[in-house]
């Protein structure tokens, strides 16, 4: 499954570099946090928070679309309220994932964008407060959408739902369900 899904993200990446000039060519740093929940673990809320940075580059199709391949470390999972502690066997999990996602770009404006992509998170750790089997956990295939303001120039906020399509467990039907802000610098426009 990861090397299919990273050989499609490498083949649209090239067919896309090969579709526009070069004068649109973009590159960025992308950092900020996220809080997030897994839909399945017996626990509820928005109570776990975690980092996300990385890089992008992107590829302006026309005056209306953008194409951009992102690659960041993220970090999700779930955290325990002091009324849910006695309803799993943890309190805190954070999971960790290299994530690979194509995402579009959809501008209203000058200012605001529509971004709507997939993605595929490598799993790389767990960390929790009980001990885990790293080999019960999937890698991490999502949907993401969200809206996208530009401050300046070169700086643009965005807020991303980010949701799970396949379980992350192998023996569980649980899904990473997350929502991140990010600033997203622009370092090389050509």
């Amino acid at each position: 499954m990861k090397t299919t899904f990273l050989s499609v993200f490498l083949l649209l990446t090239l067919l896309a570099s090969n579709k526009v000039k070069a004068q649109s060519f973009e590159a960025y740093l992308i950092a900020g946090f996220d809080v997030s929940q897994i839909d399945g673990d017996k626990l509820s809320g928005y109570n776990k928070g975690g980092g996300v940075f990385g890089g992008a580059t992107a590829f302006k199709l026309n005056d209306q679309w953008k194409l951009q391949q992102e690659i960041t470390y993220y970090q999700r999972g779930s955290r325990a309220t002091d009324e849910q502690l006695s309803l799993d066997n943890f309190s805190i999990r954070r999971v960790d994932y290299i994530d690979f996602s194509l995402v579009g770009h959809h501008f209203f404006d000058e200012k605001w964008s529509l971004l709507a992509g997939a993605g595929y998170g490598v799993f790389v750790n767990v960390k929790s407060d009980v001990k885990e089997d790293k080999s019960l956990y999937n890698g991490d295939l999502f949907l993401t959408v969200g809206p996208q303001y530009a401050l300046s120039e070169v700086l643009s906020a965005a807020i991303k739902l980010q949701y799970s399509v396949l379980p992350i467990f192998k023996n569980q039907d649980a899904y990473n369900n997350s929502i991140n802000l990010t600033l997203n610098y622009k370092m090389i426009t050509k």
